[in-house]
C-alpha cells in the first residue's frame, strides 16, 4: 500500500460535532428523530440533484428538505425561523480528537477539507471550530457542481492539488463517502463517530479507525 501524500477531510460529523444543530430541530419538531430524518432527506435529495443531471446550493436543499421533514410533523415555521435553526450549521464545535489530531497530521501531509456545502459556509464552519488554518485548501462539491458520492468531487480536489488516487486518502464517518471515495480509486480511513457505520456492501476500508487519535496513530 502506498503511502498518501494528500488527506482530504469530510467536515460535518467527521470533524465537526453536529449535536448543537441536532437538539435544536428535534426540539423544534417535537420529535427525537427528526434531525435524522431531514438530515437524511437533505442527503438524499443532494444525490437527486446529482443524478438528474442538475445542481443546486447545498444550504438551498437544507432548506427546502426541512420544510418537507416540517410539514411531516404538521410543522409550519416562518422563514426567518427557520434561517435561524439552520444557521446553527455555521456554529458548530469540532470533535474533541480533532484539532491534536490535524495538528500532528499536518506536518507529515497535505491536509484539505472536502465539503457537500457551499464555500462561504465551510468557510465560516471551520473558523468558528479554530481549525481552518490546519488545512492547505477548503474545497466545496459546488466547484465540481456534483455531490459526494459522485465521484466527479474527488477528481476535482486530486486535479487541483495534482495528486494521483492511490496517493490520496479520504477521511470520514459516513459509509457513503468512504464509498464514493474507494470507488474512485482513493485510499479511504472510516472514523467510526457514534452512531455511524460502513455499508456493508462497499471494499473494506484502508483503515477502520474509532476516532482521529487512532488515524494519527497509523499513519505517523
Amino acid at each position: 500500500m502506498t503511502q498518501p501524500r494528500l488527506l482530504i477531510f469530510d467536515v460535518n460529523e467527521t470533524l465537526l460535532d453536529l449535536k448543537p444543530l441536532a437538539r435544536r430541530i428535534n426540539a423544534v419538531l417535537s420529535d427525537e428523530h427528526a434531525f435524522e430524518l431531514w438530515f437524511s432527506t437533505l442527503l438524499h435529495y443532494s444525490l437527486v440533484e446529482t443524478v438528474s443531471g442538475k445542481h443546486q446550493d447545498f444550504s438551498k436543499i437544507a432548506k427546502a428538505t426541512f420544510k418537507m421533514t416540517a410539514a411531516k410533523y404538521k410543522k409550519m415555521l416562518a422563514e426567518e425561523e427557520i434561517d435561524s435553526i439552520l444557521g446553527l450549521i455555521t456554529q458548530l464545535p469540532a470533535h474533541s480528537d480533532v484539532s491534536k489530531a490535524l495538528s500532528k497530521l499536518k506536518n507529515k501531509y497535505t491536509l484539505v477539507a472536502l465539503t457537500n456545502g457551499n464555500s462561504q459556509v465551510a468557510k465560516e464552519q471551520l473558523n468558528f471550530a479554530e481549525i481552518a488554518p490546519l488545512f492547505d485548501r477548503i474545497f466545496s462539491v459546488d466547484e465540481a457542481e456534483a455531490f459526494k458520492p459522485n465521484a466527479k468531487p474527488y477528481q476535482f480536489v486530486l486535479s487541483k492539488m495534482q495528486v494521483d488516487p492511490e496517493n490520496a486518502m479520504l477521511v470520514a464517518a459516513h459509509g457513503w463517502d468512504i464509498t464514493g471515495a474507494q470507488r474512485a480509486g482513493l485510499q479511504t480511513s472510516f472514523i467510526a463517530r457514534e452512531g455511524k457505520f460502513k455499508y456493508p456492501l462497499a471494499e473494506q476500508p484502508t483503515y477502520d479507525c474509532k476516532d482521529l487519535n487512532e488515524l494519527v496513530e497509523r499513519l505517523t
